[in-house]
């Protein structure tokens, strides 16, 4: 993929209209929250560069709450890891009912395939999307890491910093190759330093189970609609035992629980995608192996707060808005923005 065009969001008038502006800015990662009382002066200022294999931002914007629900992760259904570092202003960012705090010159590191909330104070900040692949060897050393945070104040992250910084200063001026090895290198450094940290900061991935995670994910995701797919045939496959299985998905949610959301995420896009109010809801649960159709609502209700059919009902009303393969809209829009991260690979 060449590098697209810079998409910029300015204003300078503050309100309701710079927060709208803001909403479709960010749209492919977060739904946020504004106190009513904060509205009239809000402020929010983006700027945003495709390096091909990486997408890098800078933005400013007033306190708000952010949230990535399970709905908006499977409507994605995209992996990528978000490294998020703070120029200036706090945040508090939750993650499977851990906190953590996220201060200037800390980077905070995001999987796009798993929901997370956070409240910020007026704020700074410099975000690099990567695709996981990406990251190599050390890419499922990520799987643990959602949410933790690499701390400015440590040597190896000072020089991280460093290094967003110059490349968010930089990389307007990159030639495709440029762009794609400073991709490459921001990954490696960021892998490095993630397999460096603490169980306080998030846990830690032995470097040499990576491979065998990735494969059996990549398995699962090729066998979903099998009948076949349960965690003996998993073992069998791959030469593992149950517990050795077991224990390789604990930061997943385990073997079945892993299955069962990626199935219940591939459902939701079906119900999601633009021809979706046609998608009877019995046939999804059975393309997704579902043992019966109240099965399947039972599960996707308490993996997503809705019934299938809500968001059935939902493309009927927006019919542009839920697919997540519509055409890519003409350049330097913030809905080709949406299709920049989608279409997102190394």
């Amino acid at each position: 993929m060449r590098p697209k065009p810079i998409l910029l969001l300015t204003g300078e008038s503050p309100g309701h209209r710079q927060a709208d502006d803001w909403r479709d800015a960010v749209a492919p990662f977060w739904d946020f929250t504004i106190r009513k009382e904060d509205l009239s002066d809000f402020r929010g200022q983006s700027r945003v560069r495709h390096l091909g294999t990486a997408i890098v931002c800078s933005a400013r914007a007033s306190g708000l709450r952010f949230v990535r629900e399970r709905g908006l992760v499977a409507r994605m259904g995209v992996d990528h890891i978000v490294a998020h570092m703070r120029v200036s202003g706090q945040s508090r960012v939750a993650v499977s009912g851990r906190e953590q705090d996220c201060a200037p010159g800390d980077i905070c590191l995001f999987d796009l395939s798993r929901p997370l909330s956070a409240a910020s104070t007026d704020y700074e900040a410099i975000t690099v999307v990567l695709p996981r692949p990406l990251f190599g060897v050390r890419q499922s050393a990520l799987d643990t890491l959602h949410g933790a945070v690499i701390r400015g104040a440590t040597p190896f992250g000072r020089m991280l910093t460093d290094h967003l910084r110059s490349l968010s200063t930089h990389a307007t001026g990159f030639s495709e190759p440029e762009a794609a090895a400073a991709a490459e290198a921001t990954a490696a450094l960021l892998g490095v330093a993630a397999l460096g940290l603490t169980q306080e900061d998030g846990g830690v991935q032995p470097l040499e189970r990576a491979p065998l995670l990735v494969a059996i994910r990549r398995f699962i995701e090729a066998e979903l609609a099998s009948t076949d797919l349960t965690a003996e045939a998993i073992g069998q496959r791959f030469g593992v035992s149950r517990s050795a299985l077991y224990r390789l998905f604990v930061p997943l949610g385990g073997v079945s629980g892993y299955i069962r959301q990626r199935r219940l995420a591939r459902a939701y896009r079906d119900l999601a995608a633009g021809d979706g109010r046609f998608a009877r809801i019995s046939d999804v649960a059975y393309r997704w192996r579902f043992e019966s159709p109240a099965h399947f609502t039972q599960a996707f209700r308490a993996e997503f707060g809705c019934a299938p059919r809500d968001v059935r009902a939902q493309v009927a009303i927006e019919p542009g808005k839920s697919s997540g393969t519509e055409p890519a809209a003409p350049s330097e829009t913030w809905t080709d923005f949406y299709d920049w991260v989608l279409k997102l690979a190394a």
